[in-house]
């Protein structure tokens, strides 16, 4: 069985292009920001970052690139607000 070609992971992440994400990284850190990019191996340039470790800010960035194969898993337009 496979899945529509609209299904399919990539092509949504493509599709949200232009919303706000929020990425988990297998080291735990999260990125909040608008995707601006993603490639065919889920690189992602994000705008507007901000870093959170176990909820904590640790850092605000402008853009910030985030490597594919660092990603466990993304959040499109998620339903909380990040951590204050």
């Amino acid at each position: 069985m496979s899945l529509e070609p609209s299904k399919k992971p990539l092509n949504v992440l493509v599709k949200s292009v232009g919303t706000n994400v929020v990425i988990h990284l297998k080291s735990n850190d999260e990125y909040w920001g608008r995707m601006t990019r993603v490639d065919g191996y889920m690189n992602v340039m994000l705008r507007g970052a901000k870093e959170y470790f176990r909820g904590d800010l640790m850092a605000n960035y402008g853009d910030v690139f985030i490597r594919g194969n660092n990603v466990l898993y993304i959040c499109i337009e998620p339903a909380q607000q990040p951590p204050p």
